[in-house]
Order: C-alpha cells, then sequence, then structure tokens
C-alpha cells in the first residue's frame, strides 16, 4: 500500500524541482528586482525540494523499522 509520506514527497520533490528549474532560468531576470533582488523562485525550490527529501526519508526510515506480525 503507497504511504501518504512517499506521495506526499514526491508531490514536493517535483514542486521543488519545477520551482528552482524557473529559479535557475529567469537568473538575473528584472523582475527581481521587486524583490530586492531576490531570487524567490531559486529560494523557495530549494527550500521545498529540501522537504521533500526529508519527507522520502521519514518513508524510508519507517520501512526499515520491523513491523509487527498480526497473529
Amino acid at each position: 500500500m503507497i504511504s501518504l509520506s512517499s506521495i506526499l514527497a514526491t508531490l514536493f520533490l517535483l514542486l521543488g524541482s519545477i520551482l528552482f528549474g524557473y529559479g535557475l532560468i529567469t537568473n538575473g531576470d528584472p523582475m527581481y528586482t521587486k524583490s530586492l533582488g531576490w531570487n524567490l523562485n531559486l529560494i523557495w525550490g530549494t527550500v521545498v525540494f529540501c522537504v521533500g527529501i526529508l519527507f522520502g526519508l521519514g518513508n524510508w526510515l519507517s520501512n526499515q523499522i520491523p513491523q509487527k506480525e498480526k497473529n
């Protein structure tokens, strides 16, 4: 059965990679002057991608713990 954390990890990794990629493509664009020169797409893409890694790591660790057998 697919766990909720694996679905969330996949979604966060996908969204983070899209934001990060868009931030890389538009790096140096004049639209970032409105945000004091900060490339927020790149920053938040990294943050969301790291959250996806944490969800995936938690899912992997929970699968490594042996489950009690049901009688």
